[in-house]
């Protein structure tokens, strides 16, 4: 005989207030990636491979974080399921802040 497990409401309203604190994570992410390539086609040249991946991996590290979060709540409570999304938000965070901040241009752009 198989158990299975469903959500409560309240995990399931826990996850759509998080979700929409990722869905502003990739908004961002949808931001730089629009804000370079503006940059980059108003400056005349292409982005490096670096460049590419940092604004894909700006835009998809939210939505693969939030997924794996959503896969590891599914059998918690309330509390622990709270504090893993709170840690896998603060991760999110710092790749978007890296990404955005801690990259040199010239590691973006492709300068030849």
């Amino acid at each position: 005989m198989k158990v299975t497990q469903t959500r409560s409401v309240g995990a399931w309203i826990l996850a759509a207030v998080f979700a929409l604190l990722f869905a502003y994570d990739v908004w961002e992410g949808i931001g730089n990636f629009v804000g370079v390539m503006t940059q980059s086609l108003s400056l005349g040249i292409g982005l490096s491979a670096f460049g590419w991946f940092a604004v894909v991996f700006g835009i998809l590290a939210p939505l693969v974080i939030f997924f794996a979060a959503l896969w590891v709540t599914r059998k918690r409570t309330l509390l622990p399921a709270f504090v893993i999304y709170v840690v896998a938000l603060s991760i999110s965070a710092v790749i978007g802040v890296d990404l955005a901040l801690g990259t040199n241009a010239f590691l973006i752009f492709s300068v030849n």
